[in-house]
């Protein structure tokens, strides 16, 4: 069975800028990405900073239209990562599969994808 039939819900082809930073532990960097795919319960995307599987990063992007049925939506997650790629293909760039296990609407500004 491929990743595609165990989803729940479809993958959008859809790039923006995502920010990221560990939840756990005292590591108060944030790194920035870009998104390659997104749903409504995970997104995959490519970026420059070390992430480990089974990591649970706090992720801030713009949910666009096609996964929110309405208007494009800044959240803020905290998601957990299921699989690490090395794609020689993305510039050296590792690429992320991680699994949203809670958002919340962004509102306020501070933590915000641009």
């Amino acid at each position: 069975m491929s990743h595609d039939d165990r989803r729940k819900s479809p993958r959008l082809d859809h790039k923006v800028p995502v920010k990221l930073k560990p939840s756990e532990g005292t590591t108060p960097y944030m790194a920035s990405g870009e998104s390659v795919n997104i749903s409504e319960e995970g997104l995959y995307f490519v970026t420059d900073s070390p992430v480990q599987p089974g990591a649970l990063i706090d992720l801030s992007f713009t949910m666009p239209t096609g996964v929110t049925g309405s208007s494009p939506m800044k959240i803020r997650c905290t998601a957990r990562v299921i699989r690490v790629d090395r794609n020689p293909e993305s510039d050296g760039k590792t690429a992320v599969a991680a699994h949203i296990e809670r958002f919340e609407t962004i509102i306020a500004e501070g933590f915000e994808a641009t």
